[in-house]
């Protein structure tokens, strides 16, 4: 197993340092393969795609930016991002989420919010030209699938795991993807039985019945699919933002949800789900929706937060929330936010700071800095 060590240090007040490893998938047996001599004379089988309505944001959308039957294991040669890996603060167990309903419609919660209290020490203003580390998070957006429709806004290439380009794929269609063993059907072609689809500058691909960022690892595995979506770790919040917090939800609290939304994800990517990808995107985690789910409200709540994250003696925090404070007690024993009450606590006048305080007593803001 190759490791490349880099440090990610946090930055507050009392430089706070924590110790990320940066892990590269193993390398093991590739299954050779080769393109059946019947499966070269076929002809793609595709489907149109629906209109690429989500590419003009509504009111409440932010604009894109252009940017054998053997299981396959992962053995993945390619150009992503390096994974941090950390001691993490472990303050709950790996509770369920699933019993959260989301998105939450802003409305009065039954907890009687206080009057803000004073406001906690802050987190040193970020300097100017400060960038949050250009991590990369791998989420599960089709598990167990039988098969999916596969699109791209513009171009795509597709290539297997060494980075051998197999085809391109363009605007306007859509190509039926399923697994097939040890292989994959790709509109009627056998492809190798692990591929990426790889967006050229400004496309944007879609997978089932939503558009995405960033790039998509397709797996066979036997008679399911399964399809992992690699996107900037900060424009993942953009969505996970918009489908756990109302669009128009009190602009401290959406703030707040963002820094619990990157403190969570950060922890599963130093502790993933699997060997193929760091969490899935339902509530069993947290939700992501692609750009269904983006909104200009949570584009701002991210990059106003931007690479701050919760801490506590060094570690990321595994920052649980859920709906109520009930589900916070039923789900994750008390210890969390409850969303509708940052609703309230935001009307009341509390900032996200004051609200993150509130329901994670002893926990420090933090901010990640990526150091060579």
């Amino acid at each position: 197993m190759k490791k490349l060590v880099k440090n990610l240090f946090v930055n507050r007040p009392q430089v706070w340092g924590v110790p990320l490893v940066c892990a590269m998938t193993v390398p093991i047996i590739v299954t050779q393969w080769q393109p059946s001599k019947s499966s070269l004379e076929n002809e793609p089988q595709t489907t149109s795609l629906p209109p690429l309505s989500q590419l003009s944001p509504s009111p409440k959308q932010s604009a894109v930016t252009t940017q054998t039957s053997d299981v396959q294991k992962p053995y993945l040669k390619q150009p992503s991002q390096k994974k941090p890996e950390a001691k993490t603060e472990k303050l709950a167990d790996n509770t369920h989420k699933s019993e959260v309903k989301k998105p939450l419609d802003p409305q009065p919660s039954q907890m009687s919010a206080p009057s803000p209290p004073p406001s906690p020490k802050s987190l040193a203003a970020a300097p100017v030209d400060y960038q949050p580390p250009p991590l990369e998070i791998r989420v599960a957006i089709l598990r167990d699938a039988p098969g999916t429709t596969l699109g791209v806004s513009g171009q795509a290439v597709v290539s297997d795991r060494n980075n051998k380009q197999i085809k391109t794929l363009s605007g306007s269609q859509g190509w039926n993807v399923s697994p097939n063993g040890g292989s994959l059907s790709l509109g009627g072609q056998s492809v190798p039985g692990v591929v990426w689809v790889q967006p050229t500058e400004g496309s944007l691909i879609y997978v089932g019945d939503r558009w995405y960022r960033g790039k998509m690892l397709l797996v066979s595995q036997g008679n399911s699919l399964l399809v992992v979506n690699h996107v900037n770790f900060e424009q993942y919040l953009y969505s996970v933002v918009g489908s756990e917090m109302h669009a128009n939800a009190p602009t401290e609290a959406l703030k707040a949800q963002a820094i619990a939304a990157r403190s969570y994800a950060l922890v599963h990517m130093i502790r993933p789900a699997s060997a193929w990808y760091d969490l899935g995107n339902t509530q069993r985690w947290q939700v992501y929706k692609g750009l269904n789910s983006e909104y200009n409200t949570g584009h701002h709540a991210v990059r106003s937060t931007k690479g701050e994250i919760l801490s506590h003696q060094g570690g990321v925090v595994e920052s649980l929330y859920a709906a109520t404070d009930e589900i916070v007690a039923r789900a994750h024993k008390g210890r969390g936010m409850s969303q509708i009450g940052a609703y309230e606590l935001a009307r009341k006048g509390y900032d996200y700071q004051q609200i993150l305080d509130h329901y994670y007593p002893g926990v420090g803001l933090a901010r990640l800095i990526l150091s060579n």
